[in-house]
């Protein structure tokens, strides 16, 4: 379920220190959970950690419809009510040596019957955030990087545009394909497949493994699953740690993990980055542009257990002219995952936004949200959630939402 603000266009994280007080309740109830949550951890001690895994090329593609809804009504011959909603959402992350670049996109549309009219009008909104990193050096952390900000709104003259060219420092690897990895050793260790807990360099090895499908499937075609699961049997096996052979069941527990759960995307890593953010286009036509501005972020993601994942991103941005420092936006956004069980997950998000005008003082905007996501199917999720608004001279605002999403790849 996607929460977004239209005061701020860029990624949003933590405020300055001596702001968090002024959050409103949902800063302070979201920090006592994640409180709370940071303890948990598996009741076994692992032989691998998240920091431990790296890969060269890290990975990650997925495309969704995040909300459909369809609504009619009609009274006798006449229609009371027709509306339609859908939401399509794709993030595509890959990261190399050298080279790393993220795609983060939604699309939004969406129809109603107008009842002077009596007819069917709609609208259509997208936002791409598009970001090119290269490496100084293969393994070094400094890098160059471009990012574009391009929205698009029908009820706009023309698309708004935005770039910010700069440097910075950090990484970040996709370590999915180990967490999936430590669900096939928990299966095989409740099964009594294995005695104990694989060693580390085994559980990195089938990580890699998994993480190989799309090349075990360009190469061997249809067939491909066959050569990818005697390869994971094999590294499993060469541990020494396998009570006899991992036989049928194992294999059908290697598919559930491989095939049938909905595992989410564990990311560890950080970077920190300045440049200078130009308005390329105005969304209206007559409008002046912007001054060019300094911007300021930093991203950060860790799994802090093999059951949790907290990612956070921070911005600043300011103005190169006389109002430098004295007009200025902020941005917070943190998120929690917590994998209850393997078909339920819950997930906390905190947005906050602070914009500084010279000669007035800051005002927020905060929105907060608690849910909980069903996995019905591999592919089909049900997503519930309590979603709260606060602005700066508007009251607290609660919702409950609820839909279907579907994951397309």
């Amino acid at each position: 379920m996607t929460l977004r603000t239209q005061t701020c266009r860029r990624p949003l994280w933590r405020p300055p220190r001596g702001q968090l007080a002024r959050s409103g309740p949902i800063g302070r109830w979201l920090a006592v959970f994640v409180g709370l949550l940071f303890a948990v951890s598996d009741t076994t001690a692992q032989n691998v950690s998240v920091s431990d895994y790296s890969v060269p090329v890290s990975r990650a593609d997925n495309l969704r419809i995040d909300a459909l809804s369809l609504d009619y009504q009609s009274v006798g011959d006449s229609i009371v009510s027709q509306t339609g909603n859908l939401v399509l959402v794709y993030k595509k992350f890959y990261e190399s040596l050298p080279f790393a670049y993220s795609i983060d996109l939604i699309g939004s549309a969406s129809f109603r019957r107008d009842a002077v009219k009596d007819e069917l009008v709609g609208d259509a909104q997208s936002n791409l955030l598009t970001r090119v990193k290269k490496y100084r050096r293969d393994e070094g952390n400094f890098f160059v990087f471009g990012e574009t900000d391009l929205d698009l709104d029908e009820n706009n003259d023309r698309p708004g545009l935005d770039a910010t060219i700069g440097i910075g420092w950090g990484r970040f690897i996709n370590a999915t394909a180990l967490r999936k990895a430590v669900r096939i050793e928990d299966f095989m260790l409740d099964e009594g497949i294995i005695s104990e807990r694989l060693p580390k360099e085994t559980m990195i090895e089938l990580g890699h493994i998994i993480e190989k499908e799309a090349e075990y499937r360009e190469l061997y075609g249809d067939r491909y699953q066959n050569y990818w699961y005697e390869d994971m049997q094999n590294e499993i096996q060469k541990s020494r740690k396998v009570l006899g052979s991992i036989g049928a069941i194992g294999v059908l527990r290697m598919q559930e993990v491989l095939e049938k759960e909905r595992i989410n995307e564990r990311f560890y890593g950080w970077d920190v980055s300045a440049g200078v953010e130009l308005e390329v286009l105005k969304p209206i036509r007559g409008v002046s542009r912007n001054d060019p501005a300094f911007s300021l972020g930093l991203r950060y993601s860790r799994p802090i257990s093999w059951s949790t994942q907290i990612n956070t991103d921070f911005s600043i941005n300011t103005p190169f002219n006389e109002d430098f420092g004295k007009r200025y936006e902020i941005g917070w956004q943190t998120d929690f995952i917590y994998e209850i069980t393997n078909k339920i997950n819950m997930n906390l998000i905190h947005l906050l936004n602070l914009s500084k005008v010279k000669g007035q003082r800051a005002r927020h905007n905060n929105i907060g949200s608690a849910g909980f996501n069903f996995f019905i199917e591999n592919k089909i999720n049900l997503n519930a959630a309590f979603v709260a608004r606060k602005s700066e001279t508007d009251p607290w605002r609660i919702s409950f939402t609820t839909g279907l999403s579907y994951r397309i790849f």
